[in-house]
């Protein structure tokens, strides 16, 4: 490679990490011509994840790719926002999934939809109701 070449990609490589920079912290840089946006594929991995686990029709594919596709845009939003703390974003992920839940049971048979409830029970950060301890504590076999 003759130095002017390389000289000519070092600029641009240096102008693309000004542009990133610049841009302040918590921003993500635009993904790479006609490379679809991440949280896209967030949403389609769920949607594939739902569809394989339910056995969904095509139909019903078409009609939630839409209303997966707008959870996870809320979802990513509340990901890479820094204002907010673990135990904020967390909550709000709960309640951004509790507010899609009965919008994708709605296109759901009624075997689909207990499928559905028992695959959110399994899902990490779903509240559940704290073990109830026992009133008094077991005594060791003697």
């Amino acid at each position: 490679m003759q130095s002017w070449q390389a000289w000519v990609i070092g600029i641009a490589l240096a102008g693309s990490c000004v542009y990133v920079q610049a841009q302040g912290p918590g921003v993500e840089p635009p993904p790479p011509p006609g490379a679809p946006p991440r949280r896209s594929l967030e949403a389609l991995t769920e949607l594939r994840m739902i569809s394989q686990n339910l056995n969904l029709t095509n139909d019903q594919r078409e009609k939630l790719r839409p209303i997966v596709t707008e959870e996870g845009d809320q979802m990513h939003t509340v990901r890479i926002d820094e204002r907010m703390t673990p135990d904020q974003k967390r909550d709000k992920l709960i309640e951004i999934r509790q507010a899609f839940a009965p919008k994708i049971a709605a296109e759901l048979t009624p075997e689909q939809q207990e499928k559905w409830k028992k695959m959110q029970e399994g899902m990490p950060g779903k509240k559940t109701e704290p073990a109830k301890e026992p009133a008094t504590p077991a005594t060791p076999p003697k």
